[in-house]
């Protein structure tokens, strides 16, 4: 799949609860050897960390928006008033 000049191999510790998430979302077979775990994560661990910065950015886009809808509100409200405040003059004659 990879040659081994682009490939690296690291030692973390993760969390138990990591680690299960890892197992459910693969299909692959973990090899326990002593206190080693070895997992091919490489694609499970994007996915997990792909969905995290999703909704991270989802949230952040969010609050901009609503920033942005307030500010236009905001504007809007004048010329409604404006806008009304035509309306009666024109209607009344003055």
């Amino acid at each position: 799949m990879y040659e081994k000049s682009k490939t690296k191999e690291v030692v973390v510790k993760l969390p138990k609860q990591f680690m299960s998430e890892l197992t459910a979302h693969s299909n692959e077979r973990i090899e326990e050897n002593g206190e080693f775990i070895y997992v091919s994560t490489q694609r499970v661990t994007k996915n997990v960390y792909d969905s995290y910065h999703i909704r991270e950015a989802m949230i952040k886009g969010y609050v901009e928006m609503s920033q942005i809808n307030l500010s236009i509100a905001c504007e809007c409200s004048h010329a409604e008033y404006e806008a009304e405040h035509t309306t009666v003059q024109l209607v009344s004659g003055g």
